[in-house]
């Protein structure tokens, strides 16, 4: 996140009114429903390997613990396979139990906050794209192209999240609009609150929106960078777990 003030920007999101349908649920219970909506999805395959307890929970934004306790109650119910040993580690079970884990109505039933928060995604980082591309530094750009390749060579959803994170944050921190980094944070990471695993090569080619993103800011192009930052953000629509789930019959 920016450096503006990570207490005020996290009070900010908590107390957005989109995101407090989750808010019902306890730290475990939103892992376990992460996790399950994304293997009810299809967006981990059955056999699949996750990232390590520490990876997922800083995707996820939890504990180290929370995660651990999550992923081996979702193993206890059949959804996920806990192996020991030198090959060992956590895995989508094959066949997966259903996945079906009450938490999860939470996610579905936000569906109507997610687009909003979504809608107002775009709102903001189209007008902060548009002054990034006025404003952005050589060095700033170098930052980006950096960022850009962190996600290209990432190998797992976790790896990927983070990179992405960067990739927006300095973004909009390179559009010189200080009074508008809060609110945009706040709702970045609202919707980073309903992340869901997904396959890496899928983030592979969302991330190459990332480098036409950076060659019409290096043109200092805002008509082109504010188009493709739009249709980058718009697509959400689609791609997060509330446009998934509308096409396979959960809403």
């Amino acid at each position: 996140m920016v450096d503006t003030g990570s207490t005020e920007v996290t009070v900010t999101a908590l107390a957005n009114p989109a995101v407090s349908g989750i808010t019902r649920l306890s730290a475990t219970d939103t892992v376990r429903a992460r996790i399950a909506l994304a293997i009810e999805l299809g967006l981990m395959a059955a056999g699949e390997q996750l990232p390590s307890d520490g990876e997922v929970a800083i995707a996820l934004g939890v504990s180290e613990i929370t995660a651990r306790r999550a992923l081996k109650s979702l193993a206890d119910d059949g959804v996920l396979a806990r192996k020991r040993g030198r090959n060992g580690g956590t895995f989508v079970a094959n066949p997966p139990a259903s996945a079906t884990v009450a938490s999860m109505t939470a996610y579905l039933a936000d569906a109507a906050d997610v687009h909003k928060l979504i809608d107002e995604r775009v709102l903001l980082e189209c007008a902060i794209v548009h002054h990034t591309a006025l404003n952005i530094t050589a060095v700033q750009l170098d930052e980006l192209d950096a960022f850009v390749a962190e996600a290209a060579s990432a190998q797992s959803w976790s790896d990927y999240h983070a990179a992405d994170e960067r990739f927006h944050v300095g973004v909009a921190a390179a559009s010189g609009l200080d009074w508008a980094l809060p609110q945009y944070s706040a709702v970045l990471q609202g919707l980073y609150r309903y992340f869901l695993p997904y396959p890496v090569a899928f983030l592979h080619d969302v991330n190459r929106e990332h480098a036409d993103l950076v060659a019409a800011l290096r043109e200092h192009d805002p008509v082109a960078a504010v188009a493709i930052i739009r249709q980058h953000v718009w697509g959400l629509h689609d791609s997060m777990f509330v446009g998934l789930a509308r096409r396979n019959g959960l809403t």
